[in-house]
């Protein structure tokens, strides 16, 4: 039977779906064994119509999924999938849908999404798909983190040609009234007791096992939970950081081989390379859905963005080069190339980051990413310091909330470009897609994380720059020893960097012949030293451990592995059908032969999810809201026109007297119309930057950035920089920062030095006076006085962000270090007198 596809399959739902949407109900299961987790989706379908169906459901994973089970349960029978070459699969679930058997197709729709095709489900009766996928855990802020996605955010659509990788993803339809609901249940396990479960999502009943301490059991405090947003389990336990083996079995797979996985946490001593110029580059989204505060009731991730901001530019180290690049429908730079950072530049940057909003339409990524790795490090330094040869490093910082549809070109363009630009990533929000963030993080060699609805997104942002400000274990090797490995992941051509006190988690696939027992040693360079990390094979075991997780994840690694490194797919196919793993290449398809067949119009239904963020379609690619604040800046216009609604759904609410600024077109036959604008069109060649922001003379050329040399007094030398922070505070929205965090940040020198005056007896809750008397007095400077009363404020007022003004902190010890008279060890006695004031 051919189908008859029914419905708006590639546009949105209307605000109320039809009646007779198929899908009722999902249930998830979950084992978490320490980082290793195993989900089991069960979804329940019922055919509500007078007529056979065939259902469509896309619907997310995380994009380190495994997938390695599918079964139906369709009436009184229960089939289990097998795994096909792709192809084959669809030509198995067709042939059966026309000759009016059941059967339901699973294959990947996409990178972090699923498509399950339901096909034949007589009238009136139901059924049941389960789907098993394996997934890593990652870890942060000292807790295990497991993440159920629901819903899948709308990719962006951007006005480039896409490539065939990405333009062959399957997009789900969304509702914004969607009937069906999660359930869900946890069993955990880990290496170490349990200190904390939690959720910052839902709510959580959790159960401990009264005769085990690393076991309990958790599930929503709810039996049902709408499907539109994140589900997500934080797990904390007292062996979090101490390395961790799993190894499966030979007798418990067909194949016979053994799955291992191991999680080094190397430590060595915080070291920099003082030969080295470093440049910092934050590109942060600014389209239209950073001003939706979600659910939440919390500050909108703009809002957030902009305090990150400014904890970052006083968590610099001086000397380096910097810039901040805002992106959405086109982008815009602060400076037209990274400048010098000092008092100038910090002020000018203070300046543009408290005007930052969520108002420039869309999320082009590329186009600034192609802009900022094409420009030449070593030309940038001969500019900017006069000198040649000076060995460069440059650390890129993406922020963004969306999902595009050229994730593959973005990953590849900064593929291009890793070895002179290292690249960190943050996710924002329920909807950032875990390709983008994930797979550009791992083509930068650097690294990525998720800040979700309520959560802060300051100490993540200093976290990752602190990484970005050591070096890290290169040219690393891994030696196992007398272990027969046949696939590893990393792939050896491949091993990314290692940061310190950060887990390094491999996955091998065994030889039928190897030993399970042994020593495996991880080896690179830090700073041109050897440094080796060794970790015994002694596999930790539990009453649930089940060897398909570790079998699954390390041929899921493999793959991943060979596909980021560039065609190999019959390799790809090979491991998919000997481990029973879904990919690009493989599917699962379940047939079930019937005695009577349906016959008739077969009607297709395309099940909806719940949309994550604003869908309002709103005018703006080349308008500014909210009053129009730039904050200065040099802007870059988009180069190509867009081809239909998709591109506009990230704008936010305009004023109407930006109306007349544009008209309306569409070139396609569905959605709401696009928006093009009128009028000139700059292109990047005759930007010119705006008054005010030419380069300033010329700076004394510096090799390497540190901290300011002893001084034995406060003289005019120093005038302009002790007028700096007065000036930007001045210059900050009215009323300045509320937040104490904020207030002292915005004081801070570009040295690390915080100036005594009114201002800061304001931030630290003293009057000016009690911090002169209250001065020890051999401490004759009266800086290094009001740079310790700042640090003990901050210590014990601001505790719970200790990490966040961690850099700060650190930056004005050594500037206090550097004061005559002065001792790392004087310091710290110094700020602990202090506290005490407070």
């Amino acid at each position: 039977m051919r189908p008859n596809v029914w419905g708006l399959l590639n546009g949105l739902y209307p605000n109320k779906p039809p009646d007779d949407i198929p899908l009722i109900g999902v249930k998830a299961s979950c084992l978490l064994l320490n980082t290793l987790a195993e989900v089991t989706i069960t979804q329940r379908y019922k055919n509500n119509s007078s007529n056979p169906i065939e259902a469509i459901y896309v619907f997310p994973v995380d994009d380190e999924a495994a997938v390695n089970g599918f079964t139906a349960h369709l009436g009184q029978r229960t089939v289990r999938g097998v795994i096909r070459e792709k192809e084959k699969a669809k030509q198995e679930y067709k042939a059966a849908l026309d000759e009016g058997h059941g059967a339901a197709l699973l294959e990947t729709a996409g990178p972090g999404s699923l498509s399950v095709r339901l096909g034949n489900l007589a009238a009136g009766c139901e059924a049941e798909i389960c789907i098993v996928y394996s997934t890593l855990c990652p870890v942060e802020d000292n807790a295990i983190v497991l993440k159920v996605p629901t819903t899948i955010k709308e990719r962006y659509m951007p006005s480039a040609p896409l490539q065939a990788s990405d333009a062959a993803s399957e997009q789900p339809a969304y509702s914004s009234s969607v009937a069906y609901g999660l359930s869900l249940d946890v069993d955990i396990y880990m290496s170490g007791k349990i200190s904390n479960v939690s959720s910052s999502t839902h709510p959580l009943s959790v159960s401990n096992d009264p005769d085990d301490g690393s076991h309990c059991q958790a599930k929503l405090g709810v039996e049902k939970v709408a499907m539109d947003g994140d589900v997500i389990i934080r797990v904390k336990h007292s062996d979090l950081h101490k390395p961790v083996v799993f190894l499966s079995s030979q007798a418990d797979v067909d194949n016979g081989s053994a799955g291992l996985m191991l999680s080094f946490v190397p430590e060595f001593e915080e070291a920099s390379d003082s030969s080295e110029q470093l440049e910092f580059v934050f590109l942060i989204d600014r389209s239209g859905s950073m001003g939706w505060s979600g659910n939440s009731g919390k500050s909108r991730p703009i809002d957030q963005c902009r305090d990150a901001l400014q904890l970052f530019l006083r968590s610099l180290p001086e000397g380096c080069l910097f810039n901040i690049v805002g992106f959405g429908s086109r982008f815009e730079k602060l400076f037209s190339s990274s400048r010098l950072y000092d008092s100038t530049s910090l002020e000018e940057a203070t300046r543009h980051v408290a005007s930052l909003d969520s108002n420039m339409g869309g999320t082009e990524i590329l186009a600034p990413l192609k802009s900022i790795l094409s420009e030449s490090s070593t030309s940038l330094l001969e500019k900017v310091f006069g000198k040649s040869g000076m060995k460069s490093s440059r650390k890129l910082f993406l922020l963004t909330d969306g999902a595009v549809g050229n994730t593959q070109q973005v990953i590849q363009t900064v593929k291009e470009h890793a070895g002179n630009t290292q690249v960190f990533t943050f996710g924002v929000g329920d909807g950032a897609a875990s390709d983008l963030v994930n797979g550009v993080a791992r083509a930068g060699r650097g690294e990525s994380c998720f800040i979700r609805h309520g959560e802060a997104i300051d100490e993540k942002v200093i976290t990752q720059l602190g990484k970005a400000m050591q070096p890290v274990l290169e040219d690393v090797a891994i030696d196992w020893g007398v272990l027969e490995v046949d696939e590893q992941s990393p792939l050896k051509i491949n091993l990314a960097p290692v940061f310190n006190n950060t887990p390094y988690t491999v996955f091998a696939l065994l030889s039928k012949a190897s030993q399970h027992q042994g020593q495996v040693v991880l080896s690179g360079k830090l700073l041109g030293k050897e440094q080796r990390f060794t970790v015994d094979v002694t596999p930790w075991t539990t009453t649930r451990t089940d060897c398909r997780i570790l079998h699954s994840l390390a041929a899921k690694q493999v793959i991943r592995g060979l596909q980021e490194a560039g065609g190999a797919s019959k390799k790809v196919l090979d491991l998919s059908l000997r481990f029973e793993v879904a990919s690009s290449e493989a599917s699962f398809v379940a047939v079930e032969e019937r005695e009577e067949r349906e016959d008739g119009v077969l009607k297709t239904i395309k099940v909806p999810l719940s949309p994550i963020g604003p869908s309002v379609v709103t005018p703006g690619p080349m308008l500014r809201g909210r009053g129009g604040r730039d904050g200065g800046g040099v802007s870059y216009p988009s180069t190509e026109t867009r081809s239909c609604r998709c591109a506009m759904r990230d704008m936010p609410s305009y004023e109407p007297l930006a109306l007349s600024h544009a008209t309306y077109s569409c070139m396609c036959s569905r959605g709401p119309p696009r928006l093009a604008p009128t009028g000139s069109v700059f292109t990047e060649s005759s930007v010119m930057e705006p008054k005010g922001m030419a380069e300033s003379a010329p700076m004394v050329p510096m090799a390497k950035f540190s901290a300011p040399k002893k001084r034995k007094s406060r003289g005019q030398d120093e005038a302009p920089r002790m007028a700096f922070a007065e000036r930007a505070a001045a210059e900050l929205p009215a009323g300045g920062p509320t937040d104490p965090l904020q207030a002292l940040a915005s004081l801070q020198d570009v040295s690390g030095y915080w100036q005594l005056n009114e201002r800061l007896a304001q931030a630290v809750q003293m009057s000016k006076d009690a911090i002169m008397t209250s001065r020890p007095s051999d401490v004759t400077i009266e800086s290094v006085w009001s740079t310790a009363i700042a640090i003990a404020f901050l210590q014990r007022k601001c505790g719970e962000k200790r990490v966040a003004f961690s850099l700060m902190e650190k930056k004005a010890k050594m500037w206090m270090a550097k004061q005559d008279g002065m001792s790392s060890e004087k310091v710290d006695d110094l700020i602990t007198c202090a506290c005490k004031l407070f």
